[in-house]
């Protein structure tokens, strides 16, 4: 089986450059120092992202395919709390000169296909040497006329989750325990789903004042998203959506686990209704966990006597422990 070792790098990217699908607003694609690309007038959305061996998987944790098509993903996440429509990316590969070339054409194929599948093409990227295996996506996205931000949600605003937390975190419990692990959580794990069709009718229809997307944990990127708009918030524990198997091995997992790649997003009371009328064609669950208060109030949880205390936990945080 050839490795990168023995197939070098460029004989690599002419192998897998034709195998690359183009878009048709693509005017030169990947093999040149720029891709260029048709771009209308307006906004664009741009964000990057990466995921590293023993950092956010590890060998056996994936496919290689599934490892592509998950770096994509994370991506279009970012897109998608914005309201946007992902259109070209770029991707880095960093790899071991040991690496077989057949793994990296799974990773390329599976973050070629997750692209074609959000309307998006690969537009170009790069390969080097690294001490361990990276996928790293740049992602350019059309942003809607009035892009959500983080900064918009005012006191008294609702606050609401897409699908169901604490998933994700459970499947890396189980994979690193096991690296063969099976089951709903470990596969929400491998393959999270970018909710862009909710971010954009939410933006389009300007249902949301606000949105974030769940990365690192809610409580904590609740506290991102409280911080830019300068409120509080009151969160009910016991209505934050997680399956059964997510309560058995602990709330936490749903509070700060991270990795769900669901939306979080406040809703203006004067916007209720219409997000009643539009819920069937967001595509996904949504659920109000609670509401945004007077900035002083910082982040609180309300248990079922109706007693707040202040959240002390914490979520993903690459430097700290």
């Amino acid at each position: 089986m050839p490795t990168l070792a023995s197939l070098g790098e460029f004989a690599f990217l002419r192998r897998l450059l034709p195998q690359l699908p183009r878009g048709r607003d693509v005017l030169l694609g990947p093999g040149d120092d720029c891709a260029v690309v048709h771009a209308r007038a307006g906004a664009w959305l741009v964000t990057v992202d990466a995921l590293v061996e023993h950092v956010h998987f590890r060998r056996g944790w994936l496919t290689p395919a599934a490892l592509g098509r998950r770096a994509f993903a994370v991506n279009a996440s970012d897109i998608a709390a914005m309201g946007g429509t992902p259109r070209w990316c770029v991707t880095h590969i960093g790899a071991p000169a040991r690496t077989a070339v057949t793994e990296l054409d799974a990773i390329a194929r599976g973050v070629a296909s997750a692209a074609a599948a959000a309307g998006a093409a690969v537009v170009g990227g790069n390969l080097s040497r690294a001490a361990e295996l990276s996928v790293t996506v740049t992602l350019i996205g059309s942003a809607p006329p009035r892009p959500l931000t983080r900064a918009g949600a005012r006191p008294g605003d609702a606050i609401y989750v897409t699908g169901t937390l604490g998933d994700a975190a459970l499947g890396v419990r189980l994979l690193r325990r096991d690296r063969a692990a099976r089951g709903a959580a470990v596969t929400r794990f491998r393959r999270p789903t970018a909710r862009l069709a909710a971010g954009a009718l939410l933006a389009r229809r300007r249902i949301a004042s606000a949105m974030i997307d769940i990365s690192d944990g809610l409580m904590q990127d609740l506290a991102h998203l409280c911080a830019a708009s300068r409120v509080g918030a009151r969160i009910e524990p016991t209505r934050v959506p997680c399956r059964a198997a997510v309560r058995r091995a602990g709330l936490d997992l749903a509070l700060a686990g991270g990795e769900d790649y669901e939306l979080l997003f406040t809703v203006a009371p004067r916007h209720a209704a219409a997000l009643a009328r539009h819920s069937a064609a967001l595509g996904c669950r949504i659920t109000r966990i609670g509401v945004c208060t007077a900035p002083r109030d910082g982040l609180q949880l309300v248990d079922t006597s109706g007693s707040t205390a202040a959240w002390r936990g914490s979520g993903h945080d690459h430097f700290k422990r």
